[in-house]
């Protein structure tokens, strides 16, 4: 990497907001920027990108050691695991926004795919802590990925809190620059559009690049704010455009999210 490149590579994984990010992924979009910017704009534009992709789901970067210590509490007072887990899933907003339906909507996905042996999770934020909403079969092998370190180590020490079945495998990960071999399904939820905002046009070939039998992919239908601005019709029709002569799909409608299952 150009001397400037790290430069801001440094600057911007040395900031209190982005301390915690996967370095390839800082390294990745740095290197983009800069291709079309000057090095105080490339920079901007950095930090631009990582806030549309990261920045925006978090109100406020979550208080990790307090939602672990609650945990343990909950625990200790004999709260029943799903109960305490409900508590934590509000720190992210597409977490958050999906606790009214968890149940039902792991049943009507698995429904359509049939239970898998193995799931690969992009990007998954805080969603690795709904399995236990998704009754899996003991011997599945659940492995989920995010950019974001810190929370990647909050997760794996909260399963080791809880002691849940072996064969969950949580790591750092970016879906553009790491290759995860192979998996039954695909989890991409509320994914595609960040990743139009980090690099525009790479869904396609994330999405070709998988190996699996199924992609599961979701949409939100409001924005951040909670404001419906027709973004349900805007990602179907985005969406379908995209792999309608390359795949089958089947569209599921939740209350909080637009759900796509491709069959590769």
């Amino acid at each position: 990497m150009k001397q400037d490149a790290t430069g801001i590579v440094n600057k911007i994984a040395g900031s209190k907001k982005y301390n915690g990010i996967y370095i390839k992924t800082i390294e990745h979009i740095v290197k983009q920027c800069l291709e079309r910017y000057d090095s105080r704009e490339a920079e901007k534009k950095a930090r631009n990108i990582l806030h549309q992709i990261w920045g925006s789901y978090y109100t406020n970067k979550p208080d990790y050691s307090y939602l672990l210590d609650q945990l343990r509490s909950d625990l200790r007072n004999d709260t029943d695991i799903r109960d305490a887990i409900l508590k934590i899933l509000p720190a992210q907003s597409s977490t958050r926004e999906r606790i009214p339906l968890l149940g039902f909507f792991y049943e009507h996905i698995f429904s359509v795919t049939g239970y898998p042996d193995s799931i690969i999770d992009h990007a998954c934020g805080l969603n690795p802590l709904t399995i236990p909403w998704m009754n899996l079969p003991e011997s599945t092998e659940y492995c989920a990925y995010d950019i974001d370190v810190c929370q990647i180590r909050f997760l794996n020490s909260v399963f080791n809190i809880l002691g849940l079945p072996q064969g969950i495998n949580i790591g750092s990960g970016d879906v553009i620059l790491d290759r995860f071999g192979y998996s039954d399904i695909v989890f991409m939820l509320k994914l595609l559009p960040p990743l139009e905002h980090q690099s525009k046009g790479s869904s396609l070939k994330i999405m070709q690049n998988q190996e699996c039998r199924k992609m599961v992919i979701s949409f939100p239908v409001k924005s951040l704010s909670g404001n419906e601005k027709g973004m349900a019709e805007f990602y179907s029709g985005w969406f379908i455009n995209l792999i309608k002569d390359k795949w089958k799909y089947k569209r599921l409608d939740f209350d909080t999210e637009l759900v796509f299952i491709v069959e590769k």
